[in-house]
């Protein structure tokens, strides 16, 4: 960007802007120019060069021409005015721009490739599909009630099913992408989304079956001074407990470097030496049942929010008014 280009910019503007303002600017113009230039082949060429690690096999994957998937490539590094590959003799590796915009690249085509099955399911004659997201402790306890429900009595119907955080899932209700979210109370929902409770839910610690404290009983957090905790996923309402409950119990309570929403990983690293957690009664049955992972009896005094689901309470769509009908009949109580 010249002189005379970066002064008609900041005309008529204080002539100081703090970093935010700037970041935030110039975020803007990228997007724009996204929007308005790239093409879903670029997007393509992105994936397959970060995959292939080579520009030629990504082009032999795409059935282009070398020269045109270079030429691609470089017209949206100029776009972006930013270089998104290194090229060297072996091939090519991702910059960290490019991986910032691998990231966007994967999850828009996933997108596509999610609405093009929901596409094939209505042509095949499904009356419609239904996209539900839910956070593990969900997946675990509403979920398979309500799945085993569904084939039931919809078996046509296509299900799009989303774990995630609900921090993440939620932006994507509001948005539109998903049907409804089996979660917790978030804090707040935009007007006209309603969140409605299905089952009650309780935090325990669980550990590694060769825990010093496996079979213990009546024990307090204090009891676990020695331990290491695995840290809750950040943003959750399980954080939020052991940041006010576990902290205060422990203040030199000692962590492991990891947090994770995966079951097997959690398992994983509850399996070293003197590592707990803690997991909500919904999700204990699931972790312990398949792992080799015990609950310790330990007294965790902390509300844990209900499970349930949000939704667009204006939504006239029948298979999701059915699907949360299907939801309330199947929701139970966590045994204690």
């Amino acid at each position: 960007m010249g002189p005379a280009h970066g002064a008609a910019a900041t005309a008529g503007r204080p002539a100081m802007t703090t970093a935010a303002e700037h970041d935030s600017g110039l975020a803007t113009v990228l997007y724009a120019r996204l929007a308005a230039h790239s093409r879903l082949r670029q997007l393509q060429l992105l994936v397959e060069i970060d995959d292939c690690g080579s520009i030629a096999r990504a082009a032999e994957r795409l059935h282009l021409s070398q020269p045109a998937a270079t030429q691609a490539l470089a017209e949206l590094e100029r776009l972006l005015d930013i270089k998104l590959f290194e090229r060297h003799a072996r091939g090519a590796r991702a910059t960290a721009a490019g991986r910032a915009l691998l990231a966007a690249a994967r999850g828009t085509l996933a997108e596509l490739r999610e609405a093009a099955e929901s596409l094939a399911a209505i042509r095949r004659g499904a009356p419609g599909t239904l996209r539900l997201g839910a956070i593990p402790a969900a997946t675990a306890s509403l979920m398979p009630p309500l799945l085993a429900a569904l084939a039931q009595s919809h078996p046509e119907v296509h299900l799009e099913l989303l774990e995630d955080r609900g921090s993440r899932l939620l932006p994507l209700l509001t948005a539109g992408g998903l049907d409804a979210v089996f979660c917790r109370r978030p804090p707040a929902l935009p007007s006209g989304f309603r969140f409605e409770a299905l089952r009650d839910d309780a935090v325990v610690v669980a550990a590694g079956a060769t825990h010093p404290l496996a079979g213990g009983r009546g024990l307090a957090l204090a009891d676990l001074a020695e331990s290491r905790w695995v840290l809750p996923a950040a943003h959750t309402q399980l954080r939020e407990i052991f940041e006010q409950t576990v902290r205060q119990a422990l203040p030199d309570v000692r962590c492991v470097p990891a947090s994770t929403i995966s079951l097997p990983l959690l398992a994983g690293l509850l399996a070293q030496d003197g590592v707990v957690t803690l997991v909500p009664l919904s999700l204990a049955d699931a972790l312990i049942g398949s792992q080799p992972v015990v609950r310790l009896d330990v007294s965790v005094e902390a509300q844990l929010g209900p499970l349930g689901v949000a939704y667009d309470a204006g939504c006239q769509f029948e298979l999701l008014q059915e699907c949360l009908q299907l939801a309330r009949r199947g929701a139970r109580p966590p045994q204690a």
